[in-house]
């Protein structure tokens, strides 16, 4: 038995799983990413990394500004996936989304849910020094991240990790993951685990302030620091002015 499939996702970091669901034997109806954004001076219209892929493999694309409307809502009604998968889309999806009865939303997060929960799990924690997170592969509800777990598994971080590296590792591991889950859910086999609240952390969003490097702070958190931000947004100091 294949799923028929809607896809979110814009980063790089969701193109490894888009890749593994487009070569398994479940079909991608459609691809949901970000819209296109004008950049630097130019004013270049830039695509996400989803929709530069799903073009190069003819995948349907939709890329609304918001996901209030009820076009969205009846549109995919209308498409009817067996099954949502959500990878860093970077918008909160409506609850009336969520209570579609023939369909399960499942998000793939970047970090050991409960910890972590919000934009910027892989950056918080390399400047946290923590030595693991992973990957969490969960059932969508209308909290942040706070959804029921069905799947984990760890990565090791090393003072030496930066989060290209790691990133790239993990959205490898998404993808595995994501094949597993849905043998799981096709087999009836697939156990939900609450999350425990009282254990959770949040990871806001990188704000470019956070990339000075404070020489005040002791050597291994500034490596970290560099570290979490290499390539983007860098880090940076002043030096005499």
């Amino acid at each position: 038995m294949s799923f028929k499939i809607l896809f979110m996702g814009t980063p790089l970091f969701s193109v490894p799983v888009l890749e593994c669901l487009n070569n398994s034997k479940h079909k991608i109806l459609e691809v949901y990413t970000q819209p296109p954004k004008k950049k630097n001076r130019g004013q270049k219209i830039s695509f996400s990394p989803v929709h530069e892929y799903s073009n190069k493999i003819n995948l349907p694309i939709r890329n609304p500004l918001s996901l209030e409307s009820e076009t969205e809502y009846e549109h995919i009604k209308k498409i009817n996936p067996d099954i949502a998968v959500v990878v860093a889309y970077g918008k909160i999806l409506p609850k009336k989304f969520l209570d579609l009865k023939n369909t399960i939303f499942i998000n793939i997060h970047g970090s050991l849910l409960p910890k972590w929960r919000g934009a910027a799990p892989i950056q918080r924690a390399i400047m946290n020094c923590d030595n693991e997170t992973g990957i969490s592969i969960m059932k969508i509800v209308p909290k942040l991240d706070a959804g029921p777990i069905m799947m984990k598994e760890k990565i090791k971080i090393s003072k030496e990790t930066n989060y290209e590296q790691l990133s790239n590792q993990m959205s490898k591991l998404g993808a595995h993951l994501i094949l597993k889950s849905l043998e799981l859910i096709k087999n009836d086999k697939a156990k939900f685990i609450e999350q425990n609240d009282k254990d959770a952390t949040y990871a806001k969003k990188i704000d470019k302030l956070e990339s000075k490097i404070d020489w005040r702070l002791k050597a291994k958190n500034v490596v970290a620091k560099i570290n979490a931000f290499y390539p983007n947004p860098g880090s940076w100091f002043d030096l005499k002015g």
